[in-house]
């Protein structure tokens, strides 16, 4: 493994800090339908019936599956403003910071194209759609306001399966040649500076 690939995780990590706070303080000026409030603490005793061994794993699954359905459906607004925040956080900021996030600069990191150029708001949108979730969570949007609920869990199921197997390789790719996918696929690549 690498330097730059540590280097990587912890600007991230970093950055995740900063828009958890960001997002948290904006939620709660979001209204949300339904009882959210409930919703999270029927999860909550779901999990502990579950490991206490109050209910199998076929009735978990299934209560837990309707549970996050309703959840899902009752903040989708939330949904899209965290796609918002990280847009522009991870596109918009960093295009016009000169390739950093707060976390890469930080670490002395900076995005940049393969020939060298700067990366700019297109490629970094590019570069960003995956690893972050956002094309995952932007689709979940659409599938919860336009589709039953069967279909979107077994899409859901799919998508997130999906993209923990793309996030795996990635970081298989990261820690190998100090680029992930979303790095090949935007044509960018990270640098120290």
């Amino acid at each position: 493994m690498n330097k730059l690939f540590f280097k990587r995780i912890l600007a991230y990590l970093i950055d995740c800090v900063i828009l958890f706070v960001a997002i948290t303080l904006i939620n709660v000026f979001i209204p949300t339908s339904g009882n959210t409030n409930e919703l999270n603490k029927k999860l909550t005793n779901l999990m502990n019936d579950y490991m206490s061994e109050k209910v199998t794993i076929e009735e978990f699954t299934e209560q837990s599956e309707d549970l996050n359905y309703e959840l899902t459906n009752a903040t989708y607004i939330s949904s899209v403003v965290g796609i918002i925040i990280y847009i522009l956080y991870f596109v918009v900021f960093q295009a016009y910071n000169n390739g950093q996030t707060l976390g890469k600069k930080l670490l002395k990191l900076q995005v940049i194209k393969e020939n060298g150029g700067r990366a700019d708001v297109n490629t970094l949108l590019i570069r960003c759609l995956i690893p972050y979730g956002i094309l995952v969570n932007f689709i979940l949007i659409i599938l919860i306001l336009f589709v039953n609920k069967s279909l979107f869990l077994n899409i859901s199921n799919i998508l997130s399966n999906l993209h923990m197997i793309i996030i795996f390789i990635t970081l298989i790719f990261m820690m190998i040649k100090s680029r992930g996918l979303h790095d090949y696929l935007a044509k960018t690549k990270i640098v120290e500076i």
